[in-house]
Order: structure tokens, then sequence, then C-alpha cells
């Protein structure tokens, strides 16, 4: 069956949503695993299953970074779905550059903006480097780093590590690049090594749409980065 879908908008309650669409409480939360934590937390763009007909499956044939939007692609017909505006690497003057320069990186410079592919092999500044990695799906997607758990405030909403093949993983580990995460930016400028999605509204809805795909039994995601 195909599922029909709701873009929450400012104002929406729980209640107006289940009173528009003529469904129960208990079947919308049930279709949305987002809300089981908290059914209370909506906010506007937040996509919500609220009965059948529109999509016909909620599953992520694949996600690509470009160096300016994370893409995320439906399995039904490998139809885009969504774009996130995200940056990876270090722009100039960003806070992090300045305190590895001030930390004795002799060969970054702050003026250079190393969210240029180019820079994709400069350890702790440049941006994740071009390769096919590996997003592992989990029940109610649990954010591997947070701001909440602990893990400093440039992680902002959160986010999940990704992996890798052996050989790539290989390769980034003796070039000094290792740890790569899809996140969301916290609101500091510039992420060395991740992708991070520039909006935490962005990274909730990315969030449910993968908690969805799992809940129809999806595993994982690939996530291609290949720069223009």
């Amino acid at each position: 069956m195909a599922d029909e879908v709701y873009i929450v908008v400012k104002g929406d309650t729980l209640s107006t949503i289940t009173k528009k669409y003529a469904v129960r409480m208990s079947d919308l939360i049930m279709l949305n695993p987002s809300l089981r934590m908290n059914p209370n937390l909506i906010f506007p763009g937040m996509p919500l299953v609220v009965g059948e007909t529109k999509i016909e499956d909620p599953r992520v044939s694949k996600m690509s970074y470009d160096g300016k939007l994370l893409n995320v692609y439906s399995v039904n017909n490998n139809r885009l779905v969504a774009s996130f505006p995200a940056i990876s690497g270090l722009p100039p003057n960003a806070p992090h550059l300045v305190e590895l320069i001030k930390d004795g990186r002799k060969d970054l410079d702050i003026k250079v903006d190393y969210t240029q592919s180019k820079y994709q092999n400069v350890k702790d500044a440049g941006p994740i480097q071009e390769d096919t990695y590996v997003l592992p799906l989990k029940l109610n997607m649990p954010y591997d780093k947070s701001k909440a758990a602990g893990d400093g405030a440039g992680w902002g909403e959160g986010g999940w590590i990704l992996t890798e093949s052996f050989f790539a993983k290989l390769g980034n580990y003796f070039g000094g690049r290792y740890g790569f995460f899809l996140h969301h930016d916290g609101g500091s400028r510039g992420t060395s090594g991740c992708i991070g999605l520039k909006k935490a509204e962005d990274m909730k809805m990315l969030k449910n749409m993968l908690q969805r795909a799992h809940t129809k039994g999806q595993k994982s995601v690939p996530i291609e980065v290949k720069y223009k």
C-alpha cells in the first residue's frame, strides 16, 4: 500500500491533524515512529504519515553529497525526495581553523577555503573524501554523537557515524583521516571531514525519514560523495 504524507505547518498540533484527516491519535503515533518518545514534538516542515495514498514506499535508495546539498532518493524509481543544504570542510576564518593554526598547524592558511574538493586530503580541515559510505539504520535512529550526550556544542542536533569499505578505511587512516560523520553542523562554520547539515530542522526531518525506512525493514543507506 502507499502512504499519504502531511507536512506540518506553523500552528499545527496533533489534535488538529487527527481531526483534519479523521485518524485516531494512536494510529497517527503508530504510523510515525518519531512520535513514540514524545508525541508533542512536532515542528514546521516535519513530514507525518496520516494515511494511505501518495508515497508507495518510505525506503531510501541512496543519498548523495556534492559539496553543497545532501540529496535523498526514494526506492520508487530512484526519485529525488529531499535536498538539504550541507557543508563539509572549513571555510576561511572558521573557528576550528583558527584553533588548528593557533595549535601549530603551519600547513594551514586562515584565508583558504578548505571546503573545496581539492583539499579533501587535508587532515582536520578538508571536506569528506570522495567515496561511497554507508549509514546503518537502527530502531528510532539514535544519534551516535550529540550535544545532549555531552560530546560538544559543535554536534548541534546530533549525528551518525558513517562506515566505509575496508580498503577506503585503511587508506584514510594512514592519511590521518578517519571517523566520518553525517551530523547537524551545530551552528559552527564548517565541519572538517564530515557532512554537516546546516539546519537542525533538516536533521530532524532526515531522522524521521530514516526511521520510517527502518520500520519497513531497511538496514542501511549508501551515501555517495562526488564533487562537481
